[in-house]
Formats: structure tokens, C-alpha cells, sequence
């Protein structure tokens, strides 16, 4: 497996990566047990893959969550994230922090590497950064996670990635 750095973080990241989500979902979609998917992810570190995405929305924290307890925390790098709105209603930077909390208990571990806010719409964007991102930058000292980064939806067709401001 060929590895890289990460953007501008140092963490050595595999240029492949396991991510969660998609259509089946590790294969719980499809019918398949939390240990059965999380041998999927194992396969994926045994091959060299040290980066795994995963998200509450795409149901499959528990499984990441399985597949950590057979494995040294430090030997892979976590990336998970968090919705800003449900449905149409902006969530409260208390709501996000308790969603952050809960994707820590559902891993089985106190902190991960990458924390995202997920797919923030631009009419939540002002949101986002004056609530959401203090309260997380909080978090973030308190060792919750390492990187704090989020993903917009400007329209169907592009998605951008940014760091969170340090400041509102």
C-alpha cells in the first residue's frame, strides 16, 4: 500500500481508503451482521488501509465500532461526521456536540482523528461557523478529535472541503 500525508495535517494516511457509506452501506444493507461487515474493514487494514469514513447517517458507526475492538486504535486513522440540519431545521451547536459524544460511545473510543460537519447546505453555512463551530473547537481541546474540517454542498454538481474557521 502507497501512503501520503494528509493535506497539511501529518497524519500518514493509505491512498486508498475504506469509506462506510454507499449503497450497502459495508453490506448491512444487503443483509449482512455487524461482525460479517466488520471483517470487511479488517480485510481492508490487513491489505494496508489505515483510513476509514464513516458517518451516524450512513449506520455504520457500530460497525467501525466492532472492528476497533480487534485492532490497535493508533494503527488506523477515523473519520466521521455529523449533519448540521435535520430535515429543515438548523441543529444547536448542543445537538451536534451530543451527536459527537454519542459517535465516540457507538466506536468504542474517546476520541477520533477527523470530525466533519456534513454536507452543510450554503443557507446553513453562517450557522455553522457562528454556533457549531466554537462549541466544536471546544471539543476539540478537550482531545474529542484531532482535525475538524466540513463538507459543503454548494450545488449537485460540486462539494467542496474546508477547515473550520478558529474564530466566529
Amino acid at each position: 500500500m502507497q501512503y501520503t500525508t494528509l493535506g497539511r495535517t501529518g497524519l500518514k494516511v493509505s491512498v486508498a481508503a475504506m469509506g462506510c457509506g454507499g449503497s450497502s452501506c459495508l453490506g448491512l444493507t444487503r443483509g449482512h451482521s455487524v461482525v460479517q461487515c466488520a471483517g470487511i474493514i479488517h480485510r481492508a487494514v490487513d491489505l494496508g488501509v489505515n483510513l476509514i469514513d464513516t458517518a451516524k447517517s450512513y449506520g455504520t458507526e457500530p460497525v467501525v465500532g466492532a472492528a476497533l475492538k480487534m485492532m490497535p486504535r493508533d494503527s488506523v486513522v477515523i473519520s466521521t461526521k455529523q449533519k448540521v440540519t435535520e430535515g429543515k431545521t438548523l441543529l444547536s451547536a448542543a445537538q451536534v456536540v451530543a451527536a459527537l459524544d454519542d459517535s465516540l460511545r457507538v466506536l468504542g473510543t474517546d476520541y477520533v482523528d477527523i470530525f466533519f460537519l456534513h454536507t452543510v447546505l450554503p443557507d446553513a453555512y453562517g450557522h455553522a461557523v457562528r454556533e457549531i463551530a466554537p462549541a466544536l473547537l471546544r471539543e476539540k481541546e478537550k482531545g474529542k478529535f484531532r482535525l475538524d474540517r466540513k463538507s459543503t454542498r454548494l450545488n449537485s454538481s460540486h462539494v467542496s472541503e474546508s477547515r473550520m474557521p478558529s474564530s466566529a
